[in-house]
C-alpha cells in the first residue's frame, strides 16, 4: 500500500436490505415457481463460461438491482443469471465484487445475502487461487475445508462488517476472531458428492485451508513463506466473505478453488490475470460436472 494512501470519504448507507431483495424477487418469477429450492452458484475468474449451460437464461446485470455496485475485475461480468440446471432451479453470480476494488465488506456479501433471502438452499462458491502447497499443481481443483481471512473491509474496517442482513445476530463477539480463526463451514454432503463426481470422470479433488486477503497484487516470496508457514496451501482475494454470509443465513456451503499458479517462495512463477483466466477456462468442465452432481441430488 502506497505510505500517502489516504482514508476515502464514508460512504453513503446501502439501500434498505428488503428493497434490493423485492427487486430481485420481481425479476425471477421461474424461482418462485419451481418446487425445489434453487441452488446458488458464484462463478470467480474464468469460471464464468458455466452460466452458459443454465437453460432458458433469465439474466440480470447488478445494476439493476438497487444496493448492488459493478463488477469491475477481468472476466467479471457482474450480473446474475438465473434458470435450471439439471431439472433444477438456479441463480448463479456471474462475477463477483472485491475488497480490493473499493468495495466494502457489505457491497461484497450483499448478492450472496440476496440470494439467500430467496432460498437458496445450497451455495457452490468457485474462485481461483494461488497454490502454496508445493504439491499442488496447476489446474488443481481444491475443495476449501478450512479457510481464514486477512480481509478487513476498507483499510480495515473491523470485521462486523461480515454481519449477514439475513441473520444480523452472526457478527462475531471479537474483531480478532476473523484474522485468528481458522474456520470450516463446508456442508458434509457436498463434499461427499464433490469427491464421488471427481472420482467418476476421473479427475482428482485436493483439499486445502484458503487465506483470503486484499490483493489485488500477487503475493511476494516473503509473504508467501509466512502464508504456507501459517498452514495456508491456497491464497486468493475473495471467498471467504461469501460463504461467511450464506453459511450465517443457513445456507449449506461449499468453495472450490482452481489453482492458477503457484505461489511457491522458492519457486517463483511469474503470473498476470490472462494466465488465471486461461487456467480456469481448462478447469471448468470440471467444475461443472460438480455443480451438475449437487444440483442433481438436490431436484
Amino acid at each position: 500500500m502506497p505510505a500517502n494512501f489516504s482514508h476515502p470519504a464514508v460512504p453513503d448507507p446501502l439501500p434498505d436490505f428488503s428493497e434490493s431483495l423485492a427487486a430481485l424477487q420481481a425479476k425471477i418469477p421461474v424461482l418462485r415457481e419451481s418446487p425445489h429450492p434453487p441452488l446458488g452458484v458464484v462463478l470467480g475468474s474464468g469460471l464464468g463460461g458455466l452460466a452458459d449451460a443454465i437453460e432458458s437464461p433469465t439474466v440480470i446485470p447488478y445494476r439493476e438491482i438497487p444496493g448492488l455496485a459493478a463488477s469491475t475485475a477481468a472476466g467479471h461480468r457482474g450480473e446474475f443469471i438465473v434458470g435450471h440446471l439439471a431439472s433444477r432451479p438456479i441463480i448463479a453470480m456471474a462475477g463477483r465484487l472485491h475488497v480490493y476494488e473499493g468495495h466494502s465488506l457489505p457491497d461484497v456479501t450483499r448478492p450472496v445475502a440476496l440470494m439467500a433471502g430467496i432460498g437458496i438452499s445450497e451455495l457452490v462458491v468457485s474462485c481461483a487461487a494461488g497454490g502454496l502447497n508445493p504439491s499442488f499443481s496447476v489446474g488443481d481443483l481444491v475443495l476449501i475445508h478450512e479457510h481464514s481471512s486477512w480481509l478487513g473491509g476498507k483499510l480495515g474496517a473491523p470485521p462486523t462488517l461480515f454481519q449477514s442482513p439475513i441473520n444480523p445476530s452472526s457478527a462475531p463477539a471479537s474483531a480478532a476472531g476473523w484474522f485468528q480463526r481458522r474456520l470450516s463451514t463446508c456442508d458434509p454432503t457436498l463434499d461427499q458428492i464433490a469427491h464421488q463426481t471427481a472420482h467418476k470422470h476421473g479427475f482428482e479433488l485436493r483439499r486445502g485451508m484458503y487465506l483470503a486477503v486484499n490483493g489485488p497484487n500477487y503475493e511476494t516470496r516473503a509473504e508467501c513463506r509466512m502464508m504456507r508457514g501459517l498452514g495456508a496451501d491456497l491464497v486468493g482475494m475473495s471467498t471467504v466473505p461469501e460463504i461467511l454470509s450464506a453459511s450465517s443465513a443457513g445456507v449449506r456451503t461449499i468453495g472450490i478453488s482452481v489453482v492458477t499458479n503457484l505461489a511457491l517462495p522458492d519457486a517463483p512463477v511469474t503470473a498476470d490475470h490472462a494466465d488465471v483466466l486461461e487456467v480456469c477456462e481448462r478447469a471448468a468442465d470440471r467444475l461443472q460436472q460438480i455443480v451438475r452432481a449437487i444440483a442433481t441430488h438436490g431436484a
